[in-house]
């Protein structure tokens, strides 16, 4: 990424307390600003090297939660990671509402920090 102003703004919304996410490659942008360095994440199998030499601690799961900053794997990993974000903010009993919506049932592991 060689936009520094998306760079920036990617800096400042993570410096205001924002919630950061990244699906698939594009967790590498979050890693070009710095939020993952140092902090476990996961992104598409073709980037994870990609991610580690940035400085990520890529955790090989669908989704890692840790706390402020989530990520997720491939581009269909990007349902799971919302449908995580609405258990762990609204709870398992809307999740399941809105999997039932979607007609798509979360799968695979969700890494959260212990």
């Amino acid at each position: 990424m060689k936009d520094k102003q998306v760079l920036a703004n990617v800096v400042r919304a993570h410096k205001a307390g924002v919630i950061m996410t990244g699906v698939c490659s594009g967790v590498t942008l979050l890693s070009a600003a710095g939020p993952t360095r140092g902090r476990p994440c996961t992104t598409h199998s073709a980037s994870k090297a990609e991610l580690a030499a940035q400085g990520g601690k890529v955790i090989n799961a669908r989704v890692v939660d840790d706390g402020d900053l989530i990520t997720s794997g491939g581009i269909t990993s990007g349902l799971d990671l919302g449908l995580w974000l609405v258990t762990r903010e609204l709870g398992a009993d809307i999740s399941i509402q809105v999997e039932a919506a979607m007609e798509y049932e979360q799968r695979g592991v969700v890494w959260r920090r212990p």
